[in-house]
């Protein structure tokens, strides 16, 4: 029964994983490229393993993560000095609060969450970058 349970909930991550993928805001670009590499990652059959879902994430993360840093430049030298002054010191603190975060993400808690924890974990990071964009997008020309 354990092994049946465990294959459920490695279904269940595996399904969020992908819902990630597909939401609305994700989707609503349907030309954005890291959407469609991770896609294709996913139907890999590394890529429906535990390791390869987190890998595939962890490469799309890494991708948006560059795409943040670049909007984030582009906005600083379009905005006047007291805006540049604003954004910045945001920009600082979502960057604290998504370390602390990814800090806590790695406890000690996580060895007893199966092995599901990781894609997961990834997949939460992602959307979490994901909307940070949006807001920079706000500020951008």
């Amino acid at each position: 029964m354990d092994v049946l349970r465990e294959d459920i909930v490695k279904y269940l991550s595996y399904l969020i994983v992908l819902a990630i993928f597909l939401t609305p805001a994700f989707a609503g670009d349907a030309a954005d490229p890291i959407a469609a590499e991770a896609d294709k990652c996913f139907k890999t059959p590394q890529g429906e393993t535990t390791a390869g879902m987190t890998a595939c994430s962890h490469q799309a993360y890494i991708a948006y993560d560059k795409q943040m840093n670049e909007l984030y430049r582009r906005v600083m030298e379009s905005v006047d000095p007291q805006s540049q002054e604003r954004i910045r010191e945001a920009q600082r603190r979502w960057l604290a609060y998504r370390d602390a975060q990814r800090r806590a993400d790695d406890g000690p808690w996580r060895a007893d969450r199966g092995s599901m924890a990781s894609p997961d974990i990834e997949a939460m990071n992602i959307d979490a970058v994901r909307q940070r964009i949006q807001e920079l997008r706000y500020y951008a020309p």
